[in-house]
């Protein structure tokens, strides 16, 4: 009779195991994803900030500009820096965006599911 008890205490250990290694892991996935999420944060803080001032001091620029094609290329130059920009900050956040979901998928890793991408 203890025999079915021992394996019903081992299996429960094992369980018990398992669940706090997958705990820990989870705590440690959405450790590193908050860290990524904030970075994000910072990073569309800076970008935001820095097209303001790209844009007031192209409208400064503008507003300066002696002729009306003067303006119109600051304009275009404007327009260029900006989608530059924009391209460049949305790879920075692709990175980071699939830096967090890797992240976040770490503990189904063990799994054994089909790994995406």
């Amino acid at each position: 009779m203890t025999k079915p008890l021992e394996q019903t205490e081992a299996a429960f250990g094992k369980a018990e195991t398992a669940l706090r290694t997958g705990m820990e892991s989870v705590l440690a996935s959405l450790g590193a994803a908050s860290k990524t999420a904030q970075t994000i944060g910072i990073a569309w803080v800076d970008y935001t900030k820095q097209s303001f001032e790209h844009t007031a001091a192209a409208a400064e620029r503008i507003a300066k500009a002696g002729t009306v094609a003067k303006a119109l290329e600051i304009q275009a130059e404007y327009v260029k820096g900006s989608y530059e920009r924009g391209l460049a900050e949305a790879a920075t956040l692709r990175d980071l965006y699939a830096a967090m979901a890797k992240d976040l998928a770490k503990p189904f890793e063990s799994l054994g599911l089909p790994k995406v991408g």
